[in-house]
């Protein structure tokens, strides 16, 4: 089971075009006034690209965040994303490096998965771990990979506690596999957990509210 927490690359980024459909699109001209703090321009800039994101055609949706990417965080992880999906690296570690050089902190974790793997980057554990806490305590995809790290070992001591803390994070937040892992950890009383009837139904019943695991959208083209 323990193997099984850090999900496939092939998982991670399989971003399909949205099936969202929109016969007529045109690009709107986004102002940002300076008086805007950093958390307006970063919910508008998400918002833009959220635009490109609801286009049906791959072509035409490519071509919405090429118009964009030079400026919009998330239309460069995005397509750092995507690429990384194509395996096209040099283009994936581009955009995610972009995208993190303007503190988009979602970029973090595809690029943990470069670093962990020796994708388009020399292989460097140690910074894909670094990569993962820094991120951690917003993204809860994140969180649930470097649960990984400290429940075996990983370039770091075994911590049961903090790795159960962020798969109980990443689950709070709607990351499905994370609520499923919860299951059987408190059915089996795994990782110095106490075993827990209530709690396993508790995740159970999430798990059955949980239809569609949307934590992941923040990432797809």
């Amino acid at each position: 089971m323990i193997r099984k927490i850090l999900l496939p690359t092939a998982v991670l980024f399989m971003f399909t075009a949205c099936s969202m459909k929109m016969p007529t699109f045109s690009m709107p001209s986004f102002s940002m006034p300076s008086f805007f703090d950093s958390e307006d321009k970063d919910l508008l800039s998400l918002k833009e690209a959220n635009l490109c994101q609801e286009i049906e055609s791959l072509d035409s949706k490519l071509t919405c965040y090429k118009k964009i990417v030079d400026k919009n965080s998330y239309a460069q992880l995005r397509m750092g994303t995507y690429y990384a999906d194509k395996k096209e690296y040099k283009d994936a570690v581009k955009y995610l490096e972009q995208a993190k050089s303007n503190d988009n902190i979602y970029a973090n974790l595809a690029l943990a998965f470069l670093y962990y793997k020796g994708d388009g980057v020399k292989k460097d554990i140690d910074k894909s771990f670094e990569l993962l806490k820094e991120s951690s305590n917003i993204d809860p995809n994140a969180a649930y990979q470097l649960a990984r790290f400290y429940l075996q070992g990983i370039n770091t001591k075994i911590d049961n506690q903090k790795g159960v803390e962020l798969i109980n994070f990443a689950a709070s937040k709607g990351v499905s596999t994370a609520q499923k892992m919860l299951i059987n950890i408190h059915r089996e009383g795994s990782f110095e957990q106490p075993r827990d009837q209530k709690k396993v139904e508790y995740w159970e019943n999430i798990v059955k509210q949980n239809k569609e695991d949307t934590t992941f959208k923040v990432y797809k083209l």
